[in-house]
C-alpha cells in the first residue's frame, strides 16, 4: 500500500523519460584482443520510467493515467488475474491489457552498519562516492484506490533485487508505502491514537534511558550513564557453571534497560519489589511496541521458479493469500 493516488503524478506532467550517465569506476579484468577490459563494469545507471503493456511492448505517449485508468470497473481480483495470469494457466496470451509503469533508479546501501540504503540521481558524485551503486528496475500497477485513507493499492514486479529496492523506489516517486517511516511512510500510519502513543512512549523512554529528546538517541542508541555502567557491570564476574551469553545479558546496560527501572537496581527481594518490577517490565515492554515497526504494507504475492529435470523444462508458481491489510479495499 502506497500513500496518496498514483494518478495524482500526473499533474506533475509526468510523462517521457530521462537516462542519466554515471561514470562508475571500472575494475581490472582481463584484457581481450583489442585492448578492452573482459570485467569492464557498466558505465550507465538508467533513471527514467516508460510504460509497456502486459507483453513488454513499450507504450508509445503513454502516461501514468494510461496505468490507472484500466482499474475502472475492475475488481482487484480480477486485475491480478489480467496482470499476472492464473497459476493453473501459464499462456501470456491469456492475459488481459494491463499497462505496466516502469521505473528504473539506480540503488546502493548507504550505511551497511545501520542497513540503510538510498535510490536516486548520483550523477553528481564523484568516482569514489559511486562505489557499490547498482541500477535497478521495477515495474508497477494499480490494483485500486481507497479514497478515505488516501492510499494505492499497487501490484509490483521487481526486474533486479536490490536491497529494499521496492520501498527506495516507491519513495523516490513520491509514493512511499504509507506505514514505512523507515522510507518516507508514517509509523502507525492512519491510526492518530497510535501516533499519539508512540510519541509518548518515545518520550518516556528517552526520560528513563536518560538520553537525548532527539529520536535517533531512543532506547538503545542512547550512551549508557555512568550510574547504570556502575549498577550493571561494575564488580560483576562470570559465576561457575554461567555460560557466556547468559553472563553477557547479565551485565548488558540496555538488557537491564528492558527489564524495567528496578532490573538496574537491586532488588531487595521483597513481594512489592518484585511486583514493582514486573510492573516495569510490562510498562517498558509496552512503550518498546509502540515505538516501533509492526510490519509494513509490502506482500510477496508470488514466486516463479525455472526448473529443468527429467520431466522437462517448465515454470513453477506459487502464489499466497492476499494478506489482511488489503481488506479496505475492493477486493472480490
Amino acid at each position: 500500500i502506497s500513500h496518496g493516488e498514483v494518478a495524482g503524478h500526473d499533474a506533475c506532467d509526468l510523462s517521457g523519460g530521462v537516462t542519466v550517465e554515471l561514470p562508475l569506476s571500472k575494475k581490472k579484468g582481463k584484457k581481450k584482443e583489442g585492448g578492452t577490459s573482459e570485467n569492464q563494469s557498466a558505465s550507465i545507471s538508467a533513471l527514467g520510467f516508460w510504460v509497456t503493456d502486459c507483453h513488454g511492448n513499450l507504450v508509445e505517449n503513454a502516461t501514468l493515467q494510461d496505468c490507472t485508468k484500466q482499474c475502472e470497473g475492475m475488481t482487484t481480483s480480477e486485475i491480478l488475474e489480467h496482470a499476472v495470469g492464473s497459476l493453473a494457466n501459464d499462456d501470456v496470451s491469456a492475459k488481459g491489457s494491463i499497462n505496466w509503469f516502469l521505473f528504473a533508479c539506480p540503488c546502493r546501501i548507504s550505511s551497511h552498519k545501520n542497513g540503510v540504503c538510498e535510490a536516486g540521481d548520483f550523477s553528481s558524485k564523484s568516482e569514489s562516492e559511486l562505489e557499490g551503486t547498482k541500477p535497478a528496475q521495477t515495474a508497477f500497477t494499480l490494483l485500486s484506490y481507497d479514497k478515505a485513507s488516501d492510499t494505492s493499492l499497487l501490484l509490483v514486479k521487481p526486474d533486479t533485487g536490490r536491497m529494499h529496492q521496492i520501498r527506495l523506489h516507491l519513495q523516490a516517486l513520491g509514493h512511499p508505502i504509507a506505514n514505512d517511516h523507515c522510507y518516507g511512510g508514517d509509523l502507525w500510519f492512519g491510526d492518530d491514537e497510535g501516533q499519539q502513543a508512540c510519541q509518548n512512549s518515545r518520550e518516556c523512554l528517552n526520560m528513563l534511558d536518560k538520553g537525548s529528546s532527539d529520536a535517533e538517541l531512543t532506547l538503545s542508541k542512547a550512551p549508557a550513564t555512568d550510574e547504570e555502567v556502575y549498577q550493571v557491570v561494575a564488580n560483576k564476574s562470570r559465576e561457575d557453571g554461567e555460560s557466556m551469553d547468559e553472563f553477557i545479558v547479565k551485565t548488558c546496560v540496555w538488557c537491564a534497560r528492558c527489564r524495567g527501572l528496578d532490573g538496574i537496581h537491586s532488588l531487595d527481594g521483597s513481594a512489592d519489589a518484585r511486583r514493582n518490577n514486573e510492573e516495569a517490565v510490562f510498562r517498558r515492554t509496552l512503550m518498546e511496541y509502540l515505538v516501533r515497526s509492526q510490519g509494513i504494507w509490502l506482500h510477496a504475492l508470488q514466486y516463479s521458479l525455472h526448473v529443468n529435470d527429467d520431466k522437462g523444462s517448465r515454470i513453477v508458481k506459487y502464489r499466497t493469500k492476499l494478506p489482511s491489510w488489503v481488506n479496505d479495499f475492493d477486493v472480490k
